[in-house]
């Protein structure tokens, strides 16, 4: 009696990606899988093979990568065991990357199991099999490479010759014949609005909340697949891509070349230099408004404590002509309010005058002289350490930002999956601008460790002497000075106050107090409308807060009781 041979178990894996789906030979799931199925029933009738098919595994993503659900679950039942060969139509239903390839059959190898390539003749069980298996796999990995070199060639190509390189048409043009951007006249007007609004406003930010008051879109377009894209409200980014963007120059811009275009340009050089010089003065620092204009004495100390950003300075001004001056949060200024985060500007001299006034209270206690004494230092060092931490995350987030940026460049010229040309180039840009924007904070954030670095430390007596001086000097009205005894006494002045006008104000000092006062208080007592405001001392070794009054109606000096 013949022995009966132990069946043996086979798993079929089929793949496409969306962009294939539409093919036929082979690319198709149901034509994978029955050329599969055949194979496997050719074995079995011709050559007496035993083979029962134990599970169809299946994925729709792009060959890239091994990182697919299918393929995980056909590795973890491999290891289990529960098959001894996997069949395919062709290598690169597998893998398009030969170290890929190579290390799942080095890993199904250790397993037991084998593969079949259905239309390659391959069979990695001989080993006639495994050495046409990797030569086949070299010539696979050389031709993507090949056709990625060529893809890279013809969009230089394309934009030496000054046509558009796919993807979101800019605002201002439509895609003609032969990718020429031709002028879209109305939204042409919308791009000459940008720029002097810009001009009027200073700020990105503000450009896009007024035209979004009035009613302005983003570009309305319809990708080649037929999906509407644009239409949204204009964001700061937007705005910036717009006042960078040399297209209005009538240029093509390919990576970092700029080439001459052969479509018509919206906006002349002089208004785009125009731009670019006020972008670059905007970008060193937070704007800070002439001493001689405002007493704002408090941006190298102040911040927002809903976000930890700086606090710097704006201006409005009134029918009269009079000018109003306020802190604000940079990051608001840069970004507009958002959901969580949307505090509230902060008149300067009742914020001024609130940190001086209170200070006198609090210098006038022989225990803070004391403190003095033991930590006689200009600004902490927990200032210079959170700037370090913050550095750090900032060069962070640039090297991932620029590793995301490197990525979506060679996604545009390998196979994608189901990414379309238009969304990787529209995120490729909003890359670029989320990079840019670290390294402007990057920047700022360096020069303000080494000014703090660079302060030097104090005496007891310098201190006293400081003390001595520091009223009378406030009120002769010298703003440098303000400013020099500011950063030699105060730690920082943290903001927590929202929309809604309320939220307390914290002034820490370098002697170890800190004080806190709600805002509208203050702002009352400033202005005069009410005569006392009461706040509440405390120290950071741990003694208990108290509440303390001050009183400005005698001669606006104030009165403790």
């Amino acid at each position: 009696m013949a022995k009966k041979t132990k069946k043996k178990k086979v798993a079929i894996y089929i793949r496409v990606s969306t962009v294939e789906q539409s093919e036929n030979d082979f690319s198709s799931l149901d034509g994978q899988e029955s050329q599969c199925k055949a194979w496997i029933n050719n074995r079995n009738q011709i050559e007496s093979k035993d083979y029962e098919i134990h599970e169809i595994y299946k994925d729709m993503k792009s060959g890239k990568d091994l990182k697919r659900p299918g393929i995980k679950r056909l590795q973890k039942d491999a290891k289990d065991g529960e098959f001894d060969l996997l069949v395919v139509t062709k290598l690169d239903r597998v893998s398009r990357s030969l170290h890929d390839f190579l290390k799942l059959v080095s890993e199904l190898d250790e397993h037991g199991v084998n593969i079949a390539v259905v239309t390659q003749q391959i069979d990695t069980s001989t080993p006639a099999g495994k050495a046409l298996q990797r030569l086949l796999l070299v010539f696979a990995e050389f031709e993507r490479d090949m056709n990625s070199q060529r893809t890279k060639e013809k969009m230089l190509e394309s934009a030496k010759q000054g046509r558009w390189q796919g993807g979101y048409p800019p605002l201002g043009y439509d895609v003609g014949d032969k990718k020429v951007l031709q002028i879209n006249e109305k939204e042409a007007e919308e791009v000459k609005e940008v720029y002097n609004r810009y001009f009027e406003l200073k700020s990105s930010t503000k450009v896009a909340q007024s035209l979004n008051k009035d009613g302005y879109t983003t570009k309305d377009w319809v990708t080649s697949k037929g999906e509407p894209r644009g239409g949204d409200k204009y964001e700061s980014r937007q705005i910036l891509r717009i006042l960078k963007s040399q297209v209005y120059l009538g240029k093509i811009e390919h990576n970092d070349d700029v080439f001459e275009g052969k479509h018509d340009p919206i906006i002349e050089q002089e208004t785009f230099d125009k731009a670019q010089e006020v972008l670059e003065s905007n970008r060193i620092k937070p704007k800070k408004y002439d001493k001689t204009d405002t007493p704002a004495v408090l941006t190298s100390v102040a911040e927002c404590g809903l976000c930890d950003s700086s606090l710097t300075t704006t201006s409005t001004k009134k029918s009269s002509g009079k000018k109003y001056y306020y802190y604000k949060c940079l990051k608001k200024n840069r970004e507009g309010n958002t959901k969580g985060h949307a505090p509230k500007p902060l008149s300067v001299p009742s914020l001024d005058n609130f940190v001086f006034n209170t200070f006198k209270l609090l210098f006038e206690e022989p225990e803070i002289l004391k403190a003095v004494k033991k930590r006689s230092k200009f600004e902490g060092e927990s200032q210079i350490e959170k700037l370090e931490k913050k550095i750090k995350r900032l060069n962070q987030q640039i090297k991932s930002t620029s590793k995301d940026i490197t990525k979506t460049k060679k996604l545009l010229t390998k196979d994608a999956g189901d990414r379309s040309e238009e969304i990787l180039l529209e995120q490729l840009e909003n890359l670029a601008l989320k990079k840019e924007e670290h390294e402007d904070e990057l920047e700022f954030c360096t020069s303000e460790k080494k000014r703090l670095s660079d302060q030097k430390t104090i005496d007891t007596k310098s201190y006293q002497k400081i003390l001595k001086h520091f009223i009378e000097e406030w009120e002769n009205g010298d703003p440098d000075k303000r400013e020099d005894h500011i950063k030699a006494l105060v730690r920082r002045v943290t903001s927590n106050v929202d929309r809604d006008k309320t939220g307390m104000i914290e002034v820490e000092y370098i002697a170890d107090k800190k004080l806190e006062a709600e805002w509208p208080k203050i702002e009352k007592c400033e202005s005069g409308s009410e005569k006392s405001l009461p706040v509440r001392t405390s120290s950071f070794n741990g003694s208990p807060g108290r509440i303390r009054t001050y009183d400005r109606s005698v001669n606006s000096r104030l009165l403790c009781r």
